[in-house]
């Protein structure tokens, strides 16, 4: 099928969308994919630093060269872009900053009543991410969209895996274990300090938990709907970096419900992320309810690695395909650019992990923060 026809810089049907961040994952994939798109019209790029350092992209591009690239101006802060006449032609904002920097220009963008499609983590800090979620509920009050980009809560697998849970064909969710496998290079590289150096603001803690944990538990709510409550944690830190290479979580949720999370970087090499790799993450994902089980688990650079295969008395069925993070660079984005969801989902990730952190250095479980 040929591509649609671009449109127009003065189409009134385009979306217009401010990018903020132009780092790793917004020179790699939103960028390209923002141009590639007839629907978008990208009106500037927001970003404090001329250049930046990637593990992911080698040929990262200092911010004039970005302008010149995508004919669109750069802002070094939000908050002048906002100012702007620009501003008042925006539609919405991609937010694909440093983590901690997430809560600031979420909220700068919801008092300006932008739709806005946020990187994972929402945040590192439960105070923030329960601002976040009232901002959201604030546009949406609007008719406007707040959605966070846990790209693997947008897969046909994942819809259908939480269709079948509500439907309630393997009973009531009782117990769920979830593990994310990658390689370990990555968070013992001193260069790569967003990802691998101690905490900055008010995140708990930085490594694997923050980075990736938060892919595999966005899952688990979404499909299962259940609520973390407590959390015990126990987490094994570089000793070239002092990030958390290997976290193991126990998490009671309100029904009585438990799920086991391990977040382990034991693999040797790199990723097939920005790497020669064919080895991806590799992911497990198991909900046993009371009247049977649901099994998801694959390498997510490999579609034909695994399956959704649910079991029950009287119910089984299989869909075929491994498909989680969405890290291909080609077309117009992953499904969650597509298709914008709720924060929710969001908050109770940042409550989770921020108590993992907390119950790793305290010794003790930690209870969720109200």
């Amino acid at each position: 099928m040929e591509p649609p026809a671009k449109r127009s810089r003065e189409d009134p049907q385009r979306a217009r969308v401010v990018l903020c961040g132009a780092g790793s994952w917004a020179q790699g994939w939103h960028l390209p994919q923002l141009q590639r798109d007839p629907s978008v019209e990208l009106v500037a790029i927001v970003d404090p630093a001329t250049s930046t350092w990637s593990k992911y992209n080698l040929d990262m591009k200092p911010t004039k060269e970005l302008a010149e690239m995508y004919e669109v101006p750069v802002f070094q802060d939000f908050a002048e872009f906002l100012r702007s006449s620009l501003a008042q032609r925006t539609d919405g904002v991609i937010i694909s900053s440093t983590h901690t920097t997430h809560c600031s220009l979420g909220l700068q963008a919801a008092e300006a009543k932008l739709h806005i499609f946020m990187e994972k983590p929402m945040t590192t800090s439960s105070i923030e991410a329960r601002k976040l979620l009232c901002a959201a509920k604030d546009l949406k009050s609007l008719g406007k969209v707040f959605m966070v980009n846990h790209s693997a809560n947008f897969t046909n697998q994942a819809l259908r895996a939480r269709e079948i849970l509500r439907a309630g064909k393997i009973g009531e969710v009782e117990h769920v274990t979830c593990h994310m496998i990658r390689e370990r290079e990555f968070f013992e590289d001193l260069q790569n300090k967003l990802w691998v150096c101690s905490s900055e603001g008010s995140a708990a803690g930085n490594g694997f938990a923050w980075g990736q944990s938060c892919h595999t538990l966005a899952w688990v709510y979404f499909v299962t709907g259940l609520i973390p409550q407590s959390v015990f944690c126990k987490m094994v830190y570089s000793k070239k970096t002092g990030a958390d290479i290997f976290t193991s979580a126990i998490i009671e949720c309100t029904n009585g419900a438990t799920i086991t999370c391990q977040g382990l970087a034991g693999l040797p090499g790199g990723n097939s992320v920005g790497s020669a790799s064919a080895t991806g993450k590799l992911i497990e994902n198991k909900i046993f309810g009371s009247k049977g089980c649901l099994l998801y688990s694959g390498d997510d650079a490999d579609p034909g690695s695994g399956q959704l295969e649910v079991c029950s008395d009287g119910f089984h069925e299989v869909m075929p395909g491994f498909y989680f993070e969405n890290t291909t660079k080609e077309g117009f984005g992953p499904e969650s650019l597509r298709c914008f969801g709720d924060a929710y989902v969001s908050l109770q990730v940042v409550l989770t992990i921020e108590a993992m952190y907390e119950s790793a250095k305290s010794g003790s479980v930690q209870k969720i923060r109200e």
